[in-house]
């Protein structure tokens, strides 16, 4: 009995201690721009152009820590069948902020999980997706952050059109983060 009590007790102090860092996190909207570039199927002969992502997130700022959920879209060529591989990526996204003293510029690192719908020829599959990667903010305004990033994306393997596809890709994006 002392055990669960002591549990109870013990978990309380818990919720009451985090309350007050949730209630003090500031909503923002970011959007984000960039480059991608896919890595060579290994199921098929195909090779990819480089491309482009677009994406936009809401999430809550808890100073040291961000979390998000992020839309995202992403377009690239399949160069020797001449067709074109798109993505729409639904993502939860955690950011770790580094605060480094009397520097203007604020690094981080990233990580997400989510769903790709991903659209190629005639077919689409929808798999599951993450995403890992780090950047840097610099404040520009009140309030507002522009940021450059990398991101490592990859998906479960998915079928189009008859053909197993593997998705991994490099991103490189410049964006732009309102406090509101």
């Amino acid at each position: 009995m002392k055990k669960r009590v002591g549990g109870v007790v013990t978990g309380l102090i818990a919720l009451f201690i985090s309350v007050p860092s949730v209630t003090v996190a500031m909503p923002y909207v970011r959007g984000a721009v960039g480059l991608a570039s896919m890595s060579d199927s290994k199921y098929t002969a195909s090779s990819y152009s480089a491309g482009y992502n677009l994406a936009g997130a809401v999430g809550l700022d808890g100073g040291h820590y961000r979390v998000e959920a992020e839309i995202g879209y992403q377009n690239n060529e399949i160069r020797n069948i001449l067709k074109k591989l798109s993505m729409t990526t639904y993502m939860a996204n955690y950011y770790l902020d580094i605060a480094v003293p009397v520097v203007p510029v604020a690094p981080f690192l990233t990580a997400g999980v989510g769903v790709a719908n991903i659209y190629g020829g005639s077919g689409s599959d929808r798999v599951v997706a993450w995403q890992v990667g780090a950047g840097a903010g610099v404040h520009v305004f009140p309030f507002t952050t522009l940021d450059l990033q990398y991101r490592h994306a990859g998906t479960a393997d998915p079928v189009l059109d008859g053909r197993k596809y593997t998705i991994g890709s490099n991103n490189v994006t410049v964006g732009l983060r309102v406090g509101l």
